[in-house]
């Protein structure tokens, strides 16, 4: 059995940051998620500025964070381009990636507790190429511990 928590990735920018944890597999390891990956809940902190969420029932597939690793690895690599962290189904949080100019980026999303009720955060936060590395890093070791998109049955 793995030893929980475990970070998800953690995204630094110049005035903040994005970071999940995985707290709890659910159905791990015979049930895979339709996002692809496995299904997990998590912490979910969003600190930018002033503004500042801590979210401890978020939950989420790591199919999505396996995506957005897609996304991130070529910006990272290509200094361009746009990398983005959504849910198939889900609305409560969506943010993009976008390269600007000499590795530069800038991220902007939208967290919603409940994607039914209107109220929401709309965050912008800006972030360079060097802080990527780190959040790469943690997604590829998510995805050593439970397989891609098929989960361990990829093993």
């Amino acid at each position: 059995m793995m030893d929980l928590p475990i970070k998800a990735f953690c995204l630094n920018g110049n005035n903040g940051k994005i970071e999940l944890i995985i707290t709890e597999v659910l159905g791990y390891p015979d049930n895979t998620s339709i996002e692809g990956g496995y299904d997990v809940k998590g912490i979910l902190n969003i600190n930018i500025g002033c503004y500042f969420v801590r979210y401890d029932n978020f939950y989420f597939a790591t199919g999505v964070l396996y995506r957005f690793l897609e996304g991130l690895e070529a910006c990272y690599q290509n200094l361009k381009g746009k990398a983005e962290y959504k849910h198939l189904y889900e609305r409560d949080l969506e943010f993009t990636l976008e390269m600007k100019s000499l590795g530069h980026a800038m991220i902007s999303g939208t967290f919603r507790e409940d994607p039914a009720v209107s109220t929401a955060l709309n965050f912008e936060m800006s972030t360079d190429q060097t802080f990527m590395k780190s959040a790469i890093s943690d997604i590829k070791n998510v995805m050593k511990l439970f397989g891609g998109y098929t989960g361990l049955k990829d093993q």
